[in-house]
């Protein structure tokens, strides 16, 4: 057990210096910005990137329908399957719904709060999002500790975003 957790907690770690070195090189990047600057305009440049957790999954989606069709105990819709695939991906898919809500809260209090030129922190976040959910999945299928990177690419931004709102609103 405490080889699997030293092992988490560097892929959590090595997530987080991954992830500070992207927000120092943030303002080097080529994001977007929306459009406008009122709450509209704001709200909807949101709305677009809510487009990569959408497509996060989607794909997990997809594997499942597919699987569903050609795995023989996972046609009935059963939630235990003897397809590995089939339990990471359920797996992923309920991850995935559970952060791309978490996202969704997050970035539209976001788009409401900052200044319009740090709103290209939502692109920022929205790529961390897909990339981090593919390394999530990928690391899955190898071995279930190594989801731990992915998992921290795609949520601790999420995460930070959240308790910085929730400070905002209580201080």
């Amino acid at each position: 057990m405490l080889g699997k957790q030293i092992f988490v907690a560097i892929g959590m770690a090595a997530a987080a210096i991954v992830l500070v070195i992207f927000w120092q090189r943030l303002g080097d990047l080529p994001l977007p910005l929306p459009d406008g600057d009122d709450k509209a305009a704001r709200l909807a440049f949101v709305a677009r990137w809510l487009l990569l957790p959408g497509l996060a999954l989607f794909a997990g989606i997809a594997v499942i329908a597919n699987q569903r069709f050609f795995v023989s105990d996972a046609i009935d819709g059963a939630r235990v399957s003897q397809s590995r695939l089939v339990e990471i991906t359920l797996r992923y898919n309920q991850n995935t719904l559970e952060q791309t809500v978490l996202a969704a809260i997050a970035w539209s209090g976001l788009a409401l709060v900052l200044s319009h030129e740090m709103l290209k922190l939502i692109p920022a976040m929205a790529i961390a999002f897909i990339v981090g959910r593919a390394l999530f999945w990928i690391g899955y299928m190898i071995a279930p500790v190594a989801r731990a990177f992915g998992l921290g690419i795609s949520a601790y931004p999420t995460f930070a975003a959240l308790i910085w709102l929730a400070w905002r609103m209580f201080a």
